[in-house]
């Protein structure tokens, strides 16, 4: 629990790798990500939003106690080491 809640409030890379978008024009949110276009995931950013971590800003390792978030890169609301099929081994 203290090294799951130490990762989200400092991931050892709080940028993650650039990513361009190749295929076709993206919506993400309210943004058009035009083809081409390369993106740098905040993951420090994404670590501490408060739409899905309740006092985001606060160290409390007990959070993760019953919790089925997990490192692995299949949440992406805790992705201290990136996610998706390019995730550090």
């Amino acid at each position: 629990m203290v090294i799951a809640e130490s990762l989200r409030l400092h991931p050892p890379v709080p940028l993650l790798a650039p990513r361009e978008n190749r295929d076709k024009k993206v919506k993400l949110n309210s943004y058009d990500v035009p083809v081409n276009t390369k993106v740098i995931v905040n993951a420090w950013m994404i670590n501490r939003d408060p739409r899905y971590w309740t006092e985001a800003e606060r160290f409390f390792p007990e959070r993760f106690m019953d919790c089925s978030t997990d490192y692995k890169g299949t949440d992406f609301h805790f992705i201290p080491f990136g996610a998706g099929r390019r995730i550090c081994p």
